[in-house]
């Protein structure tokens, strides 16, 4: 039996001589320890005498009086390791047959439950105090001179491993076997080094003082500057000095806050003499991926000959920033640059004494002090006269002023402060700092070996299989997130955290392989150019299967599919006929990756029109509307491909206005827009549709409203927005109104994506400025996802709708969630994507755009943490700037960008390559577009992207699901990025 490294003997002694599984768990285990730690969450089972679950809590208090013994010396386990700042961590082992265990270290949830999901600081840190092992252990190398703190700070150590009918998983399909967590690790140093370094920058600043003095005394033309007082009689020639005081300023800049490198590596805080190494960045890009931590293969060492280098390289990185910043603040104190202008003369009866000081930035830009005036005697009358010349001629001096001041600004000026900078700080602080490092990650390597992911397997044979069948079967792990060896050449000692080890019997009931594959598509018959849904169950879980679509004589069309299991090894995936397949039987054919296995379902290739109902019906939204305005029609059941004429009518059957040709696709489906003519009679209309090969049409009433009773213009569109678009079921949202008639009662009510009413409605009254707003609470018990938000007046004018996302809590926004759109502007028309990352793998996101508000579907966060949605940027979607928001239905916190919606006669290459910096991810690019006339019809598409079936209640009719079918160019199938 093999238990978690480093776990001493007592699952062995337990549970040796019983030939089942055994599972075992703990937040901290060492060889250090004489006995596994019952404080330290420690937790085991065995399928036969113990099966459990059993639990065991961490007990912080206890556990840092534990006596270890490092070298010969014996000491509280406080003193080199700190747990003081941990969270609720505690662990879990189930052991319910010979062929299946369950071991998990990590956050214990609200419902008793273990987890590795959670916010980092939800988990805590564990510090392990580095300078004060080293010296126990005896390894000299590093006085109080060089550094005086060293501290290993790891937070979110927490692992999972699974065994089930014989086979010990990978649950998350990166990094062997189980899954792990490691969140931010920092090594944190003090050092006088770095304090001193501060006293450095200081003198930094008063040599650019001087630096500057000089620069202008060489660069300022004295003579005109002197020559703007020759024409005032009896003044002597002025004397001209500079003065520079930008020395504090310069050094706030730099020591006022900490600065982080470029790579994210590093951070120093020159005030405290601080650096921090975010040993998490090495890792950021790892064999050309972007797991970072949490995708690393097994037992990575993440300290070794390759990581000084790059440290060292970093800090003269960072010390380049320094000289960024220095020199930006440069061009903000020039304020703190004089240029004085002094006339003095003493006389028998009396002295003149004036004088000027100019801040070199103000004079430059118009902005001039009045002059002092010190005279006396009879020398007052003439100075008099120089003060009122000195007032008037500051016009006359800004071009003087401005050579100098733009070649301190200028990129020659940048250029010599940079290299006055630059070698002034690589021999007072960038050489100490790395002549300081080194030693450090010296003694690191003889004292830690840092190990993520740190497995050790054991493998069986089993002894019923057949020497042709034999083969190795990985019967045991032991899985630790963090591993820290001390003196990694003896192995002095090993501290794990985050730990689960589960061990099985490779002759129990079930073996690993066996499986029973099978595989359905819906719909069962599909035109060219469609896709239908395979859906496969039975397959190896967690791993991979292979999709083809077979022609009738069992030719390959189009590309395989390679999709990924789940845990019940079920998968979903869309399977696309090409547009020119011929018609006929094929066969959709799923194939096991890991065992060759295969499942097939048949599927018919069939002619667009016979996939129609050929029952074609028409929706006008709204179904009544004023002269000038425009109406959405939405019609289904067409034949595919073949043109449909839409014409408004009148009671008697005259046509009113022109005619719309529009074609369906291939999902027999349309929509367009109809403008009532502004010559249109009040009264009852008909909107028909008739295809132009003669088959059915359709058609649908339109009420055309008396135009004096329209409104005001102000209180004609009406729109709503929630703030917040996310809660939690029983929060409250606040709803904004605006365009709505003024004086009307609206009942505001939230509905679910299948029409059914949430809670209780609220009503409010709208102002005279045609808005109102209204609090109103999402009810507790509401299922996390989209809901809608719908407001309708009481006279039975429009009313308007948005969605908002309901999540299970909200932790807040301290994870690094990002989103950006594909493109910085897109023409109506035009496709979008929507990017988002930073999220849990597996995790429920959801998506909202603002302002002409529409949901994207739910979306599962893949093994990165990455969701993205594709959609069409439909011409209802208003041109000018718009909102996308990622929300997770779990935790509650979101990503948002912005990206613009342009005319196609405007658009000027609008479809070009974006990226987040370019008008898509920082949200300040300008107001939001209006929402506009027709939201209506695109609330009906927010819904039917929720799912099949969704329908939305609204005034006057349904809008059934079938709408799915013109809005079909919105999908989610694209892979992510």
């Amino acid at each position: 039996m093999v238990t978690t490294t480093g776990l001493p003997a007592v699952a062995v002694d337990n549970y040796q001589d019983e030939p089942s599984e055994a599972a075992a768990a703990s937040v901290l285990d060492s060889t250090l320890f004489q006995e596994a730690l019952l404080a330290a969450a420690y937790s085991d089972a065995d399928s036969e005498s113990n099966p459990g679950p059993n639990e065991g809590n961490l007990n912080v208090e206890l556990l840092g009086s534990e006596l270890v013994r490092i070298g010969d010396v014996e000491v509280p386990l406080d003193q080199i390791m700190d747990f003081g700042q941990l969270g609720a961590l505690a662990s879990k082992s189930e052991a319910s047959s010979p062929v299946d265990a369950y071991a998990v270290s990590g956050l214990l949830g609200a419902d008793g439950g273990v987890t590795l999901d959670g916010e980092t600081e939800d988990f805590g840190k564990a510090t392990v105090d580095v300078l004060s092992a080293a010296r126990l252990l005896g390894v000299d190398g590093l006085t109080d001179q060089i550094v005086d703190q060293l501290l290993l700070e790891a937070g979110a150590a927490a692992a999972e491993a699974k065994a089930e009918d014989g086979v010990i998983l990978d649950q998350d399909g990166v990094g062997g076997f189980g899954q792990y967590r490691v969140a931010d690790l920092d090594l944190s140093m003090h050092s006088p080094v770095i304090e001193n370094a501060a006293s450095s920058i200081y003198d930094i600043g008063g040599t650019i003082d001087g630096a500057v003095e000089d620069l202008v005394n060489e660069n300022l033309d004295d003579s005109a500057l002197t020559g703007l007082f020759d024409a005032v009689p009896g003044v002597p020639t002025p004397s001209i000095t500079v003065d520079s005081n930008m020395q504090e300023n310069l050094f706030q800049s730099v020591v006022g806050e900490p600065i982080t490198s470029a790579n994210q590596l590093i951070t120093i805080d020159l005030s405290t003499g601080e650096l921090q190494i975010h040993l998490d960045k090495l890792v950021d890009n790892p064999d050309e991926t972007e797991g970072g931590l949490n995708e690393l293969p097994p037992n990575y060492e993440l300290i070794d000959d390759t990581t000084y280098p790059l440290i060292a390289e970093t800090v003269h990185e960072l010390m380049q920033e320094v000289t960024r910043i220095l020199i930006g603040a440069i061009e903000d104190s020039l304020n703190s640059v004089t240029v004085n202008i002094a006339f003095y003369e003493e006389g028998a009866l009396g002295t003149l004494d004036v004088s000027w000081s100019l801040p070199l930035a103000d004079a430059v830009n118009g902005d001039f002090p009045e002059a002092v005036d010190n005279s006396t005697g009879t020398m007052a009358p003439v100075a008099t006269v120089l003060v009122n010349t000195i007032n008037t001629v500051g016009p006359a001096l800004a071009p003087i002023l401005a050579p100098v001041y733009d070649l301190l600004i200028s990129d020659e000026g940048d250029n010599i402060f940079e290299l006055l900078i630059n070698d002034l700080k690589t021999d007072s602080i960038t050489t100490p700092i790395r002549e300081m490092l080194s030693p450090v990650f010296d003694v690191l390597a003889k004292v830690l070996s840092i190990q993520i992911n740190r497995q050790v397997t054991e493998t069986s044979v089993s002894p019923t299989s057949t020497e042709a069948e034999a083969a190795e079967v990985v019967t045991s792990l032991d899985l630790s997130a963090l591993s820290i060896a001390l003196l990694p050449d003896n192995e002095v000692a090993r501290v794990n955290l985050g730990n689960a080890a589960v061990r099985i019997s490779p002759d129990g009931d079930g073996g690993p392989g066996e499986i029973d594959p099978s595989l359905t598509v819906n719909p069962e018959s599909v035109a060219p150019g469609q896709s239908t849904i395979a859906t496969g169950e039975g397959y190896t879980p967690d791993s991979t299967a292979t999709v083809q679509l077979e022609d009738p004589e069992g030719n390959p069309v189009g590309d395989a599919i390679q999709v990924e299991t789940d845990a019940d090894g079920s998968f979903t995936t869309p399977v696309p006929v090409p547009a020119d397949a011929e018609l006929g039987d094929y066969t959709v054919v799923g194939t096991d990756d890991t065992t060759g296995e295969a499942a097939e379902a048949p599927l018919a290739v069939v002619a667009g029109s016979d996939i129609c109902a050929m029952d074609p019906t028409l929706t006008v939204e709204p179904g009544s509307a004023y002269p000038g305005d425009t109406v959405s029609v939405v019609g289904q059941g067409f034949p595919a491909g073949v043109p449909v004429v839409v014409q408004l009518r009148d009671a008697e059957g005259n046509a009113v206005g022109e005619p719309i040709t529009v074609t369906p696709d291939e999902a027999c489906g349309f929509i367009t827009d109809l403008t009532v003519p502004e010559d249109a009679e009040p009264g009852d209309h008909v909107v028909e549709a008739q295809p132009e090969d003669g088959s059915e049409g359709a058609e649908a009433p339109l009420e055309i409203l008396d135009p004096g009773t329209n409104p005001p213009g102000e209180c004609t569109d009406p729109a709503i927005t929630a703030d917040p678009v996310s809660v939690e079921a029983g929060d409250e949202v606040m709803i904004t109104g605006t365009g709505f008639p003024a004086g009307a009662t609206v009942t505001v009510q939230l509905f679910d994506t299948e029409g059914n009413e949430i809670g209780d409605p609220v009503t409010v009254t709208v102002g005279d400025d045609c808005g109102f707003e209204t609090p109103i609470t999402v009810p507790e018990g509401t299922p996390p996802g989209v809901i809608i938000v719908d407001a309708q007046p009481d006279d039975g004018s429009e009313g308007a709708q948005t969605p908002i996302v309901v999540t299970e809590s909200f932790a807040g926004g301290e994870r690094d969630l990002t989103a950006r759109f594909e493109k910085p502007s897109v023409e109506q028309g035009g496709e979008q994507t929507f990017y988002a990352s930073g999220f849990d793998a597996g995790e429920p996101v959801v998506a909202v755009i603002n302002s002409t508000a529409f949901a994207l579907p739910e979306q599962e966060a893949d093994a990165d943490g990455n969701v993205q949605w594709t959609f069409t940027v439909d011409e209802r979607i208003d041109v000018g700037r718009h909102q996308g928001i990622a929300v997770s239905t779990v935790a509650g916190d979101s990503a948002m960008a912005t990206f613009d919606v342009v005319a196609p006669s405007l658009s000027g290459g609008g479809d070009g390559d974006g990226d987040a910096g370019a008008g898509a991810g920082d949200g300040d690019g300008g107001p939001l577009a209006n929402t506009g006339a027709n939201v209506t019809a695109l609330i009906a598409a927010t819904v039917l992207l929720l799912g099949a079936g969704a329908v939305m209640i609204k005034r006057r009719r349904e809008i059934s699901a079938a709408f799915a079918t013109a809005m079909g160019r919105f999908s989610d199938d694209k892979p992510a990025v």
